[in-house]
Formats: C-alpha cells, structure tokens, sequence
C-alpha cells in the first residue's frame, strides 16, 4: 500500500470529510483534554485551586506541568485522529478510556495522585468513552451524514438567529412584489448560449424588492442603512407546473437571484458599507439598475462557467424616482407597460468579453401570494450549475434560515405579536417550518426544499436524510448541543463563581496558644490586606519602613517573627489569615498588641510570650507606613503584580500563586479600593499624633471617635492625647466585674473584649463569634510565665509582708481570683482610685469622655435578647461609663508588663518605687533586653543589632512620669525594704 502524500493528508486534516459521529466526539474530546492540558502546563495553580489540591511544592508544581504537557499532547491525537476518521483510533480509545478510572483510583489509594484530580481525569476520561459509544452506535443505526464547514454551520448559525428571533422574517430579500413574466430566446452567434437561452424560454416567476429592508421597518432606519434593490427569478419551463408555482421542481427549475450595486459580492459589501452610492446603484429606480448573479453557473452545452446579469431593456425615463414610494409606483408601470429585462452572459476569466444577451424576460401580470411562502434555492436546473464558495455557503445558510423563520405570513403576525422571548424559545426549541414530502421531489410552501441530500445536490447541509423514510430537517442538533453545554458551562462557572465568591475560610489552629497568636476574630473581611500585598508592600515601599531596608517584612516596626519563618512571606505574630471570596487576607488579630518578647542578653533568641503587652512592636509607625504608601505613585496594581511575580514562585510563601481570577482582581480592582480605604483612614484619623506612640503604646480612644463620626476638629483640645500601654491579658476571668482599661470604664470582660476587637477590624457584622469565643475562653484562664531568673527566697517572704502592707490593698493577692472572698476591709482591686488620689498624668482620662460613652452603648445595636436576639454572646454594651480616675489592676506577670504606669512612662519597678523627680525623664522604649535587677526591660541604648528604638520624654504632654509616688505606694521605703519588695514582685 503506497502512502498518501503529506500535502493530501494535511488536506484531509483540514476539511475533515466523511467524518463519523463517533471520530467527532474523539475530536472534541481532545479538544478538552488539550485545554485542560494546557491550563495545567501554563498555570498549575489554577488548576490546584479549583480541584482544592494540597500547595504545591516547587518540584510538584514540575510534575503537574509535565502532566500537563502529556495531557495536551494526547488531546492533540485525538483531534488529528478524529478528523482523520481513524476509525482504528476511535476504537482503541473506547478500549483505553474506560480503564483510567481504574488507573486513577489506583493512583489516589497509594497516594500518588490527590483525590481530587484523580477524580477530574476519571470523570473526563469515563464520559468521553460514554460520548464516543453512544456516538459509535448512532453511526450503526443511522449511518455517517457529511456536515458542514465550521465556518458555514457558524454564519448558518447567525443568520437563523437573525431570521427567526430578531427579524422574524428573511434577513435577505425580506419583502417584494411578485409577478409572473415570460422567457424568449435570442439569437445568439454563440451555440451555446442559443441553446442555454432555449432551455429558459418558457414562464418565470419574479420577485422584485430591496435586498435589506423590509414592510414595516422605521422609515429613520431604512434612511440609514444603504440598501440595493434585487430581482429573484424562477425558470419554469415550456411545461409549467400546475398550480402557482411556488413549489420549485427539484432537478428541473432554476431560481436565479441577482442583485444591483456591484457584479462581485465584495463589490456589493464595500458598496453598501461606504453608502452605497458607487457601480451606478440607484436605491429609487429598480430600471437604471444593472442585476448581477454574483456566482458562476456552468452550463450544460460546453460545460463553460459563465456570469449571468439582468440588464433592463430600452431607455431610462426622463425623470428618476426619489422615495420608496415612487420606485413603487414606477414597478406599477413597468408591470402594466409589460417592461423586458435582457438576461446576459459573459464568460468566466475573461474580464474583458462582452456580455452577450441570451434571453429576454417580459413582465405579464402581478401576484398577490404569501410572501413568506417564496423561497428561491441555489440548486441547479434547466441545466445550469451554481459554483463557488458563495453557492456552498447558500446551500447551509438557506434551510438553516427557513427552518427558523414562520411559513407563512400568519405565522409571522403571530410571532411578531409573541414577542423576542417567544420566538427565543422556539428558535432552541428547534421551532421548523413543514418538512418536505418524503422521496417526492417537491416540497411544500414554507420547506426547505432541495436541502436533504437529494441526489441532485452533493454539498453537506444542516439537513440530513435518516436510514427510513426520508428527508427530515435536522433542528439544529449541534447548536442545540453547543447550547445546552455552553448553558451547562455558564451553570458550573456560575456554580464555582458563587463558591468562590461566598467563600469564607479562616485558617484554623488545634493549639489554644496558636489560635491566639495566628487565629481570626473576623477582621480580614472588612479590613482584609490582600495577603501577596501584605508581603509585596515591604519589598516595593522600603523606604516608608523604619529602617528603611527590604527584605525583613515587618521586622522594624517591632512585629515578632518566631524563629524559623521567613519574615519576607511568613506572617508575624498577631497577624491571621483567611480566604474571603476567594482571595487570601490578612489582618491583626488580638495577639499583634498583647504578645511581647524577652531577651537574656544581647543577641540571644527571644522569648515569645503570649498576653503579654507587645513591647517591641509600634503600632503607630505601622499604621502611617499603611497610609503613606497609597499616596505614592507606585502604588498602583501594575506595579504591585510586577512585584508578586518577582516572589511568588517562593517555597517560603503562605497562600498558593494568584490564579487568572486573582491576578485580574489584584491588578485592576484591589489596588485602587485599597487606595482609597486607606486614604479615607489617613484623613478621618489625621488628627492623631502616630508618630507620639512608640512601641508598646497607642491612643485607645480617639480613634472610635472619628469612626463614630465625631466632629473631631471642633474637639476640645485636651481630650486629643490619650496615649496609654498596650496592658497584659491574662487571666480574664477573675477580671469579670473588676472596672477594667486603665480609667475602669467598663466592668464586662466581654463589653471589653468585643471594643478591644474593633482594632483588629472585627466589628458587628464581620465579627466571627466562635473564633473569637475561643479566644476569650482560653484568656479566662491564661497564666503569665515564671519569672526565668534567680529569685532570693529569703528576700521575698520579706516583701511579702511589704507588699500585703503598701500593696495588698489596691492590687489584691498574688494569685487568682485576687481578692478574699469576702473582701476584706480596704481591699480596693479592681475599682477606680480618684486621679487626685494616684496624681498620674491625666491626658488619658481627659481623652475618654462621656460622650464617647453614650455612644459606644450604641455598638451591637440589634442584639439585645431582649428584643428576640436568642444567642448569648455578643450583646449591646450597656457598661460603658466615664469615670474620674484610673483602675487599680492584679499584678499578674507584673515583671513582663514593664515601662510602668498607664503610659509606660517609667521604665522598671525599681523606678516606680522612687519619687518622680528620682525617676529617668528620657530613655529608650522597644528594647527587649531584660534587666532582671530593676525588674524591666533595657532603655538606656538608642539603638541595637541595627535596630532604632524610640527616644521617650516625660516632659511632653502625656507622658509625665508623677504620681503613685508618697508613704502610701512605697517611694519613702528603705533600700532594702524596695529590694525585698521586688524580689517578691518577682514571684507574680
């Protein structure tokens, strides 16, 4: 067997002739399949997101690409093959198919494939064999059927929609007026023109009308669109056939249709799109028109493929028509004075012959017909052949449309009156006018008359015979098909969209102490920070950071990274994440304010303590960074995707590589919200002195006043400063009913927790109570660690007895609960010392008034239970008071709370216990080096391990150092009695 050549078989690959059911369902199938292999050789990630499939790791990203790339390949040989109609690869892929199920469950029991995407390729492979049997015996029982071009069955495609449900009527030649005329030879030199003309001669039906525009149309429309008129012309013969001739004699007949404005189609095109006013076109006059075929016919004397032309015979009038109306009324005239039209030839590729006239056609008398009932074929007859292209796409184009439209003229009142949606319907439901009479050879009005597979017509069509008794119009089956799944894939893209978009998933914690050190409190869903934003921003902005240096995320702003993580994608301490609408965020949570850490020495590994202040970390440098850098022309999405992609690839990174639908919303949307939220944050808190904080510190109050739309402009100047240390947490639920911030403004854990939670950006609506809860529930019984350093035992049973004397009776006992039960007398813990009493700096009390009281009773409005909310938690607050001095606190974990009082404007315990004036006025805060000895942590350096601290001074207003000084708190004890004090304070 001799091969074929390669030119014959791309050929083949091109037009796909004779192709069975079944090789079409293999060329589909591996269309998917090259997509889907596609998707994972150019973005595995997309496909690990979809399939929820465990992060890749870079050498499993490898692998997935090449799996991919074995998957396209595979798709590529089905297409081939299937075009082909490799009948032999159709039936070893029915044989190859059915088994990877089995493979792939294989694959997922030993654990090489995850669950997910060995389910995807058995669910793939599994109903593609289904799809390619079902095809397989379909081709048994009804036998293959030639199709159609793609290009043929799309345009096939528009014009039956254009037909049936937008015009409802022709989109071609939708109206005109029809006439019966007769055919007369001429002499012609040319034998086989004479004998061509000879074979017209007989009666014609003609219809004469403008080639766009139908009845009805707006009048301001069809000024609008350039249109032609044009002539259609059915050649009935010598022997016409009974009745009117609107039933077209298959083999026998020949419509002709020509139209005016350009003997070439492209002419005609580029004639009515640049206003239709060049090749001698006159929309008024049907008679100053040349008509052109615009196709070529093959005759049967010769066999010479000619171009036909109607020509209007003897001279213009002297005056031209100007409207619809008269051009009307001229064809009117022409009917009664029974006007002529010559009909010429000119042979093809010969540009230059003269057109020689053949045949003569007279106009005899008008007819009134159903319009809709007409329809004129590009079949041949009277032994003219149509060729070309045009014919092929006429012979799809025409059934399709006539299959669409109404016919008959009722039927299109009716669906005119339906309306766009019914005729929609219809229009899927596969709506077809009367089929034509089986094995007949005529066709009733309204058919699709020549467009079976007759045996006069060897070009595919959208009509296709069946193994019993006939034609029958095909409805359309592929596009109801490609319909049905492109609704089906609008449903599952739908579906995955609502999924992903409703998506809310926090990461979760098994351990307590981690949930609070990484858990969610709801925060991410309103305040969420993109989390390939949260770690691009330090990398992109390096000079709005502390120290000015890339590479070490949020180091220098004092955030805590443990040891072994990657500060350039790893989150910090107090910082949690979760997917919200498919997009992964960060926020703070309760830990970025309440864990500290704590150093033996200079340069040794940190201590990370959870719920105890956050002295390292300076959250008003953090927040200016945040909105200093959406002012910046950088900031923009380009900008930032530039820099995700520059990190993405990562093994260290947190969350998967963004997706197409991530790297669209992180580029075009995310970037310019996240600009304008936090510039309306940059403007509305403007009037808060950030840069007064330092670590440790933050002004707790102002800044619900200017959330709660607090004119703050017009404020009174002294409730501007309200700068206060971040307290330790532990040990909640003793606290329950103690007065509890600084000033004891409230004396619900709970009222407390919640207000604490709107730093974190959990507020009413977004706040995830369980998470939450579970927070709260395990700081009820949370403990501060042992002091690590030696404690003088002797020593501290002599403070003991110092402190139940000095101390006892506002700070309470040792331990937990922290008061008798009953109190005893002067037993004062947890209530409010008047500030004339404890003489501290009182910027902090001024800040928070009673204004801001009765307000903050307003917060979780809608859940009272008494009003039908039937859940415990959260409630409206009721207990915010404002009060007239600060709270005596337990001292639990006294020794990691330091700089002390409410400002921190003291820097150890040894300090506390001398007068104010014996206190160090300026000193560095942010140090986590321990001083054991004074029970505090280091502030006389200003700057270590390249690390700047900040410079604290006691004379600027709200950080005055006085108070809880005199007999009564211990400032005139011996030195020895402070000693022995402290080394039992130790102990705490």
């Amino acid at each position: 067997m001799i091969a074929p050549k390669l030119v014959d078989m791309f050929g083949r690959l091109w037009r796909a002739e004779e192709q069975t059911r079944a090789a079409r369902s293999v060329e589909y199938f591996g269309y998917v399949d090259f997509t889907l292999g596609l998707l994972l050789l150019l973005d595995p990630w997309l496909s690990v997101t979809l399939l929820h499939v465990p992060a890749l790791t870079e050498q499993g990203e490898n692998y997935l690409r090449l799996v991919g790339l074995l998957v396209s390949g595979l798709g590529l040989l089905y297409i081939v093959s299937g075009r082909l109609n490799a009948q032999g690869f159709v039936f070893a892929s029915m044989l190859d198919r059915p088994m990877v199920p089995g493979v792939m469950a294989v694959l997922w029991y030993k654990d090489i494939l995850p669950g997910s995407l060995a389910l995807a390729f058995s669910v793939s492979d599994f109903s593609g064999f289904l799809w390619t049997l079902s095809a397989w015996r379909k081709d048994e029982r009804l036998g293959a059927y030639q199709r159609p071009q793609l290009l043929a069955r799309v345009v096939a495609a528009g014009f039956a929609y254009l037909s049936g449900v937008v015009r409802n009527a022709r989109f071609f030649h939708p109206d005109g007026r029809v006439m019966r005329g007769s055919v007369r030879a001429l002499e012609a030199t040319d034998a086989d023109l004479a004998r061509a003309g000879g074979r017209l001669a007989g009666e014609v039906l003609l219809r004469m009308g403008m080639g766009l525009m139908k009845r009805g149309a707006p009048r301001w429309l069809a000024k609008i669109i350039p249109d032609a008129p044009s002539i259609a012309c059915r050649f009935l013969g010598v022997v016409a056939p009974s009745g009117d001739g609107l039933r077209r004699r298959l083999g026998e007949d020949l419509d002709l249709l020509c139209t005016a404005g350009g003997d070439r189609l492209w002419k005609l095109v580029l004639n009515l799109a640049t206003g239709g006013w060049m090749n001698g076109l006159e929309r008024f006059d049907y008679f100053r028109n040349v008509y052109y075929s615009q196709i070529r016919y093959r005759v049967a004397e010769g066999g010479h493929d000619l171009w036909i032309r109607l020509v209007p015979a003897g001279e213009a009038g002297a005056t031209s028509p100007h409207d619809d109306a008269g051009r009307e009324l001229q064809l009117t005239r022409a009917i009664t004075e029974h006007q002529v039209l010559k009909i010429e030839a000119q042979r093809a590729g010969a540009r230059n012959a003269a057109w020689v006239a053949f045949a003569e056609i007279r106009f005899e008398d008008e007819m009134q017909i159903d319009q809709e009932a007409l329809h004129f074929d590009p079949e041949e007859g009277r032994g003219f052949v149509p060729g070309g292209f045009l014919t092929y796409l006429r012979k799809v184009v025409y059934p399709a449309s006539v299959a669409r439209r109404p016919p008959t003229k009722v039927e299109r009142v009716r669906r005119d009156g339906a309306g766009i949606f019914v005729r929609l319907r219809e229009y899927f439901a596969g709506y077809s006018s009367a089929p034509p009479t089986a094995n007949s050879g005529e066709y009733p009005v309204g058919s699709s008359a020549g467009y079976s597979g007759h045996p006069s017509s060897n070009t595919p069509s959208l009509v296709r015979t069946t193994d019993g008794d006939g034609a029958v119009p095909r409805k359309h089956g592929w596009l109801r098909l490609f319909c049905w799944s492109l609704l089906a894939l609008l449903v599952v893209l739908t579906a995955y969209l609502a999924v992903r978009f409703t998506r809310d998933q926090p990461v979760e914690y098994s351990d307590d102490v981690l949930h609070f050190m990484y858990g969610s409190t709801g925060g991410e869903r309103r305040n969420g920070i993109p989390y390939w934003y949260w770690v691009a921003l330090p990398e992109l902005f390096p000079e709005y950071l502390p120290d000015k240096k890339a590479g070490r995320g949020y180091s220098s702003f004092g955030m805590i990274y443990e040891k072994g993580k990657d500060p350039r994608y790893d989150l910090p301490v107090g910082v949690s994440m979760r997917n919200f609408r498919g997009i992964d965020v960060v926020y703070l949570n309760c830990a970025v304010c309440h864990t500290g850490t704590v150093r033996d020495a200079p340069g040794s590994e940190p201590r990370v303590i959870p719920g105890m202040p956050a002295n390292t970390f300076d959250l008003g440098a953090w927040g200016q960074f945040l909105t200093n850098v959406p002012v910046d022309q950088k900031f923009s999405g380009q900008r930032l995707m530039d820099q995700i992609e520059k990190m993405q690839a990562d093994a260290h990174r947190r969350a998967p590589k963004p997706d197409f639908i991530n790297r669209v919303i992180l580029r075009s949307l995310a970037a310019d919200l996240m600009r304008d939220q936090l510039i309306i944050l940059r403007q509305r808190l403007g009037f808060i002195d950030k840069n007064s904080w330092g670590p440790g510190r933050v002004d707790t109050f102002n800044a619900p006043k200017a959330l709660l739309n607090f004119p703050m402009e017009h404020a009174d100047p002294k409730e501007l400063m309200g700068n206060a240390d971040f307290p330790s947490i532990w040990n909640q639920g003793p606290r329950e009913g103690m007065q509890l911030h600084w000033d004891g403004n409230n004396t619900s854990v709970n009222e407390r927790n919640l207000s604490a939670a709107f730093g974190t950006g959990a507020y009413p609506p977004t706040l995830d109570v369980p998470l939450v809860l579970r927070t709260a529930k395990w700081l009820e019984t949370a403990k501060p660690i042992a002091f690590p350093y030696p404690i003088d035992a002797a020593l501290a049973l002599k403070g003991a007895v110092i402190y139940q004397q000095y101390c006892a009776g506002c700070h309470g006992t040792r331990e937990a609960p922290f008061h008798h039960t009953p109190p005893e007398a002067g037993e004062r813990v947890g209530t409010v010392v008047p500030i004339a009493d404890i003489g501290t700096d009182r910027s902090r009390l001024d800040s928070y008034t009673w204004a801001l009281a009765v307000n903050q009773s307003t917060l979780y409005a809608g859940y009272e239970q008494d009003w039908g909310f039937d859940q415990p938690y959260p409630q409206r607050f009721s207990h915010f008071k404002k009060t007239q001095g600060y709270a005596n606190s337990p001292l639990d974990g006294i020794w990691l709370r330091g700089p002390y009082l409410h400002n921190g404007s003291v820097p150890n315990l040894r300090e506390l216990l001398e007068p104010s004036a014996a206190r160090t006025k300026v000193f560095y805060r942010g140090d986590n080096v321990y001083d054991p000895e004074n029970v505090g942590f280091a502030f006389d350096v200003a700057q270590r391990d390249g690390k700047n601290f900040f410079l604290f001074d006691t004379t600027k207003r709200g950080n005055g150092n006085s108070g809880h000084e005199g007999p009564a708190y211990g400032t005139s004890l011996s030195p020895e009695e402070k000693r022995e004090l402290l080394e039992y304070l130790k102990t705490f």
